[in-house]
């Protein structure tokens, strides 16, 4: 009875085993050379960071060349003037507030290019309190990421209304390790992919689309631990450009009030399968390298390969 049963079990499971399939109608109309580019764009954002444990020599060195290469001419003087002891204590906080200063008002280049300041595992940056006056501020990744889900803006309350259960919303920056130097989180469920899938329901109908997609397929959304995975930044770009590439792109889901809804479960059934793909990729791209396979934990599921 009981091999039965496990047979039985197998042979469920295999049944339920989604493939991959490839952009569907409802999709936008798409076209390679608007792909190319949106890969190319989304490669190219990268944003790096510095350690600022390092020697203080080193680190004006490393933060001043980081100012050349954007463009700056001219004297560089981070220690002047020296700034009250912050996050990233004394010395530190000094350089990294002038060089965030000095991107803002000689590099013409926007803020969210500059280098991240790394410290005992958090990040921190430069945030501009006052754009008028070019007030800024160092704060942690982790401080705005808490705060994000009270500011109000379309995203946050996206991810508010994503996440099923209330106390997932702070546990994406607290439950779980800070994505080690390096690394980035990313969302399984794309934040602005799922809100075009539920474009055009009413509040009741876009929960009960999140719910379906968690009781039936085991996709959580928002800022549930089991939507979030650290990937290293180079594979967090290439996990980005592989959705554009099989057209989960969220400007190409077009859905609206007018959308039946046997339309709207069909391409959900559709997506779950190109999420598959996707999570497959993951891990493939995450097993090939002997540095990432060790941070490969047994609870992360959605690395499994099928």
């Amino acid at each position: 009875m009981a091999r039965a049963s496990a047979n039985a079990e197998v042979a469920k499971v295999k049944a339920n085993q989604s493939t991959f399939v490839p952009e569907t109608e409802y999709f936008a109309p798409n076209n390679n050379l608007a792909r190319e580019q949106a890969v190319d764009n989304h490669l190219t954002k990268r944003r790096g960071s510095v350690d600022v444990a390092m020697p203080i020599d080193e680190l004006q060195d490393r933060l001043t060349t980081s100012l050349r290469e954007a463009g700056v001419k001219g004297e560089i003087d981070l220690m002047i003037p020296a700034r009250k002891p912050g996050p990233l204590g004394r010395e530190p906080q000094t350089l990294y507030r002038n060089y965030q200063q000095e991107w803002s008002t000689r590099t013409g280049k926007k803020q969210d290019q500059s280098l991240y300041a790394e410290l005992d595992g958090e990040r921190y940056f430069g945030d501009v309190k006052d754009k008028k006056a070019g007030r800024l501020a160092i704060r942690s990744v982790r401080q705005k990421l808490d705060e994000s889900v009270r500011t109000g803006t379309s995203r946050d309350l996206a991810i508010i209304e994503q996440t099923i259960e209330p106390e997932d919303l702070k546990s994406w920056n607290r439950s779980l390790d800070a994505a080690p130097r390096g690394w980035e989180a990313h969302h399984l469920n794309m934040v602005k992919l799922m809100s075009n899938m539920a474009e055009g329901l009413n509040p009741e109908g876009r929960r009960a689309l999140y719910t379906h997609l968690y009781r039936r397929y085991g996709l959580k959304t928002g800022n549930s631990v089991y939507n979030k995975v650290n990937l290293p930044a180079d594979i967090h770009d290439w996990v980005h450009a592989e959705m554009t590439k099989i057209g989960l792109d969220f400007k190409k889901v077009v859905f609206n009030e007018n959308t039946p809804i046997k339309e709207r479960m069909k391409f959900v059934k559709r997506y779950v399968k190109q999420m598959d793909h996707i999570q497959r990729y993951i891990y493939k791209k995450m097993s090939s390298r002997k540095a990432v396979v060790s941070k490969l934990r047994p609870e992360n599921r959605q690395f499994r390969a099928n």
